[in-house]
């Protein structure tokens, strides 16, 4: 872990490794051993491809949630849709992923609660999708995501996946910009209660163009682009592109996947420590034998010490403790030491064997950087 120094002299955070060159010299070096050694060298290999491996997202739910909308929403290379749950005459899909993220477009029913139940609340985000179909309001929603996430135990956010895929690759024209601000001068809130009323004959003219605006924006993002019309009568095509994406809530929703995936890869990095420990365990040094030394020199280094740090922090039964962190580094030695203290006292607690375990990596993590970032030097 090297330390910078900026322009006015201060040490900054450290410079993690985050090219694992270390391990890529552990692997050559293993390969490089023979006898006995090259078993350990095939295994560290598995352990290695494992981690490497990103993490894998599921989305599933029932049929008719709109799965495959969610889908295509987020995104996601990584993301692949399951066949539904409850489906009659069909099996449950094997939902065994790094993430899932379950897709709801209602009050959670008894098949979507006991799917919900066996998986573990840290891998799991809970979506409410077509929330624009419940209640009146989008307080509406966000009020029934927040009841049903109680119920369910699991993080619950109102979606409304058709905009958001919508925004995701549309354009406001000026055609629609035209209509749109047209529109906007009529005030009766009948206008946009349902989709029949907003292109029935009634409406007035323009019924084509109403009828176009409904296919590409659906009827929210037309209601909310009206209402920000009604508000600043100036807005541009892409300014209404951004509230209408907003409105869709799909941003809070890859925050808090964006989040839970790092969490996902930095617990796979503690997996990777793991393994590597019990294959220099099972390394017993014969004549000649370096398979142990040379993994246990990797896991004293700094790149190993910034993985389980990592791993650490990320682990849900400790996770909690450090929510107020702006960022895994410490501002400076002086941080570095406070969280090494308040983690050594953490690490003293009654706590199960993991959740210890985790907090070691915190502690000794940071009592790595501190020694990186003070004239301590170790």
């Amino acid at each position: 872990m090297q330390v910078r120094a900026g322009l006015s002299g201060r040490t900054q955070e450290p410079a993690a490794p985050r090219d694992h060159a270390g391990l890529d010299r552990l692997l050559a070096d293993l390969h490089a051993l023979g006898g006995a050694d090259i078993a350990i060298g095939q295994h560290a290999d598995r352990a290695a491809d494992l981690w490497r491996t990103p993490p894998r997202i599921q989305v599933t739910g029932r049929a008719h949630t709109g799965r495959t909308t969610v889908l295509h929403a987020l995104a996601l290379m990584s993301a692949v849709e399951t066949e539904p749950i409850d489906e009659p005459g069909a099996p449950d899909p094997e939902l065994d992923a790094d993430l899932v993220v379950y897709v709801l477009a209602g009050a959670p029913q008894p098949a979507d609660r006991r799917v919900l139940a066996a998986l573990p609340p840290q891998h799991t985000v809970v979506v409410l999708n077509k929330a624009d179909a419940i209640g009146s309001s989008w307080a509406d929603a966000v009020a029934a995501a927040e009841q049903y996430g109680r119920e369910l135990r699991r993080p619950t956010l109102p979606v409304v996946a058709s905009l958001a895929t919508r925004t995701r690759a549309g354009a406001v024209t000026d055609e629609d910009l035209t209509v749109l601000r047209t529109l906007a001068a009529d005030t009766d809130p009948a206008l946009t209660l349902s989709p029949d009323l907003f292109v029935a004959a009634a409406a007035g003219e323009h019924a084509r163009e109403r009828e176009d605006l409904l296919r590409r924006w659906d009827l929210h993002g037309v209601a909310c682009a009206l209402a920000a019309l009604r508000h600043d009568p100036a807005l541009t095509g892409p300014a209404l592109l951004q509230v209408m994406h907003a409105a869709s809530g799909i941003d809070a929703l890859h925050r808090l996947l964006h989040r839970r995936y790092e969490q996902a890869a930095a617990l796979r990095g503690g997996d990777l420590l793991d393994r590597l420990s019990r294959l220099a365990a099972r390394s017993v040094p014969e004549a000649g034998g370096r398979a142990r030394d040379l993994i246990e020199d990797y896991l004293a280094g700094d790149e190993a010490v910034w993985l389980g740090l990592c791993a650490g922090l990320a682990h849900p039964s400790v996770a909690h403790l450090a929510a107020g962190y702006p960022a895994v580094t410490p501002a400076d030695a002086d941080d570095a030491l406070s969280r090494a203290a308040r983690w050594r006292a953490v690490v003293a607690g009654d706590l199960p064997p993991a959740a210890r375990r985790a907090a070691l990596r915190v502690h000794n993590g940071y009592i790595r950087l501190w020694g990186r970032m003070s004239s301590a030097g170790f």
